[in-house]
């Protein structure tokens, strides 16, 4: 296991995921992550997950604690997946663990289709002659 830094970053509640044993995994997860038993955290937040795959808070729990324990592939897809879950969430969007892996990929489509779909976009052809 490696060490974490002290203090590690805060985890989040997920009072409102369903089903309510998904949010008891979450509790129990922060429990063993704020003593910085990091292997039975991941254990209890990878449940959390599995019952709850939408719950956008226990995935950046996960990701954290994936990434303090050095499986920084694995915290990745969650860290996406929990931006990707809660577009309006500032704590999630706006958190220091999250800025290393990029822009969640669901926003990235938006901006795309937004630049596709702006008028005068490179690649669209105006019907000025000799073109």
């Amino acid at each position: 296991m490696l060490n974490p830094p002290s203090p590690l970053r805060p985890t989040l509640a997920a009072n409102n995921c369903q089903p309510p044993a998904a949010t008891k995994h979450n509790v129990a997860g922060m429990a063993h992550y704020k003593e910085q038993r990091l292997e039975p955290a991941r254990n209890e937040f990878l449940i959390a997950v599995e019952e709850s795959p939408k719950c956008a808070e226990a995935h950046y729990n996960l990701g954290l604690t994936l990434t303090y324990l050095g499986e920084k592939d694995e915290a990745r897809k969650h860290f996406i997946e929990a931006a990707d879950l809660a577009p309006g969430n500032q704590v999630i969007w706006d958190s220091p663990a999250l800025r290393p892996y990029g822009e969640p990929q669901k926003e990235k489509k938006k901006k795309e289709t937004a630049a596709e779909k702006a008028p005068g976009g490179f690649g669209q052809r105006g019907s000025m002659g000799g073109y």
